[in-house]
């Protein structure tokens, strides 16, 4: 029952921890099941959260307040969430950014609507208070070197100010003094979040400041034009020569930010929401390799320039993943012999060893524990 849309019906949220006793009694599943039934977000191991809270940060963009379930694990800013949810019988996963410091128990997550997107879709046409989101423990270390950091330089662009956003946020909650600079850039001027929040906090904290660009609204005084460029990461370095840079954003605005700041002297960090835009780009010509699955007995043909995840969801299987970018290690699973590559470092792994999923390709016949 790893559905997700459901409402309360009273039943207790939180019931006694007596999974040890239950244990001769009852399975994991059959527990999962019935304390659903009931209404309750216990579970025996899995994170279960019901929404308290919806409100629009942008013109796409939906914040959710979520209670999650004693089975959460501490949350870091900057980390991010697995959402499952179960639509026309099918259980699909994102990745989502957790986008307000920790408060009371409850954890935010800002969801856009996307163009075709399947997930953000559904959750913003059909998400109401009271139904409940399954949700992996929070990953990543975005956060990394924060601490340190003598000034701070922020990089967002669109969705990439959710997790940006929660830096700078929980910074200010804990009393921190900002030093630094925020970057943000949005396609259109209604999609910007957070707007009375930072603008807040830039007048609580004056040695803090922040910079919207938008290119489709050339004519406001306040919003700049123009690309993340040499020029501008020159005039930031120079504003902060001992300064550390922190981007988010899509895999080439990371990408170009990477080139531009990788010799900062605090360091930069970083993480993309999206995936390389083609997997096996250096492959000269297309090449095609037998995948046996050894658990289902299977065998299934694969292309040299798919990603194994997504040769293996063509051919009709549904691999756990999350992310599918490389970073949470849903997808990770069990190569018994042959070579894959991982497209993002170009590491190769011949023989036996863990692989990614999503950001793998076969380089010759293998064999995956599947």
């Amino acid at each position: 029952m790893a559905s997700v849309f459901s409402s309360s019906n009273g039943f207790p949220e939180r019931m006694p921890r007596v999974a040890g006793m239950l244990g001769a009694l009852i399975s994991e599943s059959q527990f999962d099941f019935w304390a659903r039934e009931f209404g309750s977000i216990t579970a025996w191991r899995r994170v279960f959260a019901r929404v308290q809270s919806l409100h629009m940060e942008g013109a796409e963009t939906l914040s959710i307040g979520l209670r999650p379930n004693r089975n959460f694990q501490s949350a870091v800013a900057g980390q991010h969430v697995n959402v499952s949810v179960e639509i026309g019988g099918r259980l699909c996963t994102r990745s989502y950014s957790l986008s307000r410091p920790a408060e009371g128990g409850c954890v935010s997550i800002s969801v856009r609507r996307e163009p075709g997107g399947l997930v953000s879709n559904h959750i913003h046409d059909h998400l109401q208070v009271g139904d409940v989101l399954e949700l992996s423990q929070p990953y990543g270390g975005l956060s990394e070197g924060l601490a340190e950091a003598r000034a701070q330089v922020f990089l967002a662009a669109g969705s990439g100010i959710t997790a940006i956003y929660n830096l700078i946020a929980e910074q200010a909650r804990r009393g921190e003094a900002l030093r630094g600079e925020l970057l943000y850039w949005e396609k259109q001027v209604d999609r910007f979040c957070f707007t009375e929040e930072l603008d807040a906090l830039c007048q609580a904290h004056p040695q803090f400041s922040v910079k919207r660009f938008c290119n489709a609204d050339a004519s406001s005084s306040l919003y700049s034009t123009g690309r993340l460029s040499t020029e501008l990461a020159a005039q930031l370095c120079e504003r902060y020569p001992n300064g550390s840079v922190f981007a988010c954003g899509g895999s080439a605005f990371v990408g170009a930010a990477r080139e531009l700041f990788s010799g900062v002297v605090g360091g930069f960090y970083a993480e993309a929401f999206s995936p390389p835009q083609r997997l096996g780009g250096d492959v000269a010509e297309e090449r095609f390799f037998e995948v046996s699955l050894t658990r289902s007995g299977q065998t299934i043909t694969v292309s040299s320039q798919q990603s194994l995840l997504d040769a293996l969801e063509d051919a009709g299987h549904r691999p756990p993943h999350g992310c599918r970018m490389g970073i949470c290690n849903s997808c990770s699973c069990g190569q018994r012999s042959g070579e894959s590559q991982n497209q993002l470092n170009g590491e190769q792994l011949r023989g036996a060893g863990s692989v990614r999923l999503c950001v793998s390709r076969a380089n010759s016949n293998i064999e995956l524990d599947i």
